[in-house]
């Protein structure tokens, strides 16, 4: 146990919105080897990780962690439009997908070649490799100067700004997570194609595997808080086959 009576407070924790604080149960901006298996640098040249959840936060009978990383993709449209040589039952375009393995680390569940980064070999006439290249590295830089903001006030505060004269102590902060637990609402991400989405509860839209499998909703975020660009993420799990799912919310 990480802190006295975990479990009989988390039994009574339900839906928690516009989270701008650290709690037990949150890892804030954790190291890339805290949540990638190997090969760590490969998963991290494409994946940003903003915060870990500890399971038990959603439901007491689950242990260990899961996360919210963010693609630094795409430049425009759904990441993983350009891969459709690489799309299987799970990654898609505006899905990503994961398995959580024992250790508790992302593995992805398909090919990298899903990324444009990877699949684009060179530049053709419109040069479009080197631009989708900048917008990446645009993405790593401005999540690691809000990685360092909020590694030095506790606070999340989006790097977006440059003016030198900034104060961020006069600035109300953004959310760490938009929402923890409780249902997805439904939105533009149920429309993607790929996956299947359960909207028969419109507080509550659920994605539905391959077989059947219903995924439970964990905690959603919003892109631009932590990166230059960025959708509302929702971040789903299904424990049994230890897939986590991640779609995103473009209204």
């Amino acid at each position: 146990m990480e802190w006295n009576n975990k479990i009989s407070y988390l039994k009574h924790l339900s839906m928690q919105e516009n989270i701008k604080t650290a709690h037990p149960y949150l890892r804030v901006f954790p190291e890339p080897e805290q949540v990638f298996a190997d090969p760590v640098a490969r998963h991290a040249k494409h994946l940003l990780p903003c915060v870990s959840i500890e399971l038990s936060a959603v439901n007491p009978s689950w242990e260990g962690w899961i996360h919210m990383v963010l693609p630094a993709e795409p430049l425009g449209g759904y990441v993983g439009d350009y891969g459709a040589d690489y799309h299987n039952e799970y990654l898609a375009p505006n899905w990503l997908a994961f398995r959580l393995t024992e250790s508790g680390h992302y593995q992805l569940l398909g090919d990298f070649r899903f990324f444009e980064l990877e699949n684009i070999a060179e530049d053709g006439a419109d040069g479009i490799r080197t631009e989708v290249a900048k917008h990446c590295e645009t993405q790593h830089r401005v999540f690691k100067e809000t990685r360092d903001i909020y590694r030095r006030t506790g606070l999340l505060h989006s790097a977006l700004s440059r003016d030198e004269a900034r104060d961020v102590a006069s600035e109300e902060p953004a959310n760490i997570l938009t929402r923890l637990g409780g249902g997805a609402f439904n939105g533009n991400w149920c429309d993607s194609e790929g996956v299947g989405v359960d909207e028969s509860d419109p507080d509550s839209a659920v994605p539905i595997g391959p077989n059947g499998e219903r995924f439970e909703f964990i905690a959603s975020l919003e892109g631009h808080d932590y990166l230059a660009s960025g959708a509302t993420t929702l971040l789903f799990y299904h424990p049994e086959t230890r897939v986590a799912l991640l779609t995103f919310d473009w209204s």
